[in-house]
């Protein structure tokens, strides 16, 4: 129950961001990160139509489609995220833009809508337009970054946007606020959870898997290599641990043996004990 509820704030409080960042920094100046947001910009000033209000019709259909492909509890919690994502759009508009200068507002803009997405996936749920198609097309093809889908599908709605308006400011400014946006979600999403692999090549792997092991509090694999141009046989350790603890265990594992080789890479996910369960 407590997991379920906390996926509902995330999604409902993603989505307000999203909004937020949206209706407040900016739709004001024409600009947009796409999806249904940035085509409720286009019949806000083509027609007067409330932007909120365009957000919400444009994801019923959506809606509708995500019930049958990803469940109900999942296609609710992104109904509740939509609901959030039109009312603050809705309410942010009535406040003081921001900034009028274009560059900070690409930036910061694509700053809040991007942690806005980001929350919302980590909530179980999209904000509904680009994001819930991405996950539908992920949902196909898994194998596909969910950001990189944005991308496509959001850069597909500038270009719209660039003709009605007449305008390639706005569409390098958007663009900016597109990748600021994606690498924001990026971060968010992988980037703030990567951990740290380390491949030691050694001669007394028993010593270092006993320190790795009794001291750190990580585990330890042992496979056995064999030197190209040497023609030795070395056992290597693999071990994944945590980036704070990296330094020590490097320090700790030259002090045992100061003629190792060690090899240390960046994991952007490790499922497991001590990790994601």
């Amino acid at each position: 129950m407590k997991k379920e509820i906390k996926n509902y704030l995330f999604a409902i409080i993603g989505g307000a961001l999203v909004g937020i960042g949206a209706g407040w920094v900016l739709l004001p100046l024409k600009l947009t990160t796409g999806g249904f947001s940035g085509i409720a910009t286009l019949f806000y000033y083509l027609l007067g139509i409330p932007a909120g209000l365009v957000t919400l019709c444009l994801n019923v259909p959506l809606f509708l489609v995500s019930l049958k492909m990803l469940g109900f509890h999942y296609s609710f919690r992104s109904l509740m995220s939509m609901i959030a994502l039109s009312v603050a759009l809705e309410w942010a508009q009535a406040w003081t833009p921001l900034t009028d200068d274009f560059i900070l507002a690409s930036v910061f803009g694509g700053v809040i809508v991007g942690i806005g997405l980001a929350i919302s996936v980590r909530g179980k749920s999209t904000t509904g337009g680009s994001d819930l198609i991405a996950k539908l097309i992920q949902t196909k093809k898994p194998y596909l970054n969910l950001s990189q889908v944005l991308l496509v599908i959001d850069g597909i709605i500038i270009a719209i946007a660039t003709v009605t308006f007449d305008s390639i400011e706005v569409a390098l400014y958007s663009g900016i606020a597109v990748f600021v946006m994606s690498k924001t979600m990026d971060l968010f999403l992988e980037g703030g959870n990567y951990v740290k692999a380390m491949f030691i090549i050694t001669n007394k792997a028993d010593d270092i898997s006993e320190y790795i092991i009794n001291e750190v509090g990580r585990g330890a694999t042992k496979l056995l290599g064999k030197g190209a141009y040497s023609n030795e046989e070395k056992e290597v350790l693999i071990c994944v641990a945590n980036k704070r603890e990296v330094p020590g265990i490097k320090n700790k594992i030259r002090e045992l043996d100061n003629k190792c080789f060690i090899i240390i890479t960046t994991v952007t996910e490790a499922i497991g004990s001590g990790f994601i369960s």
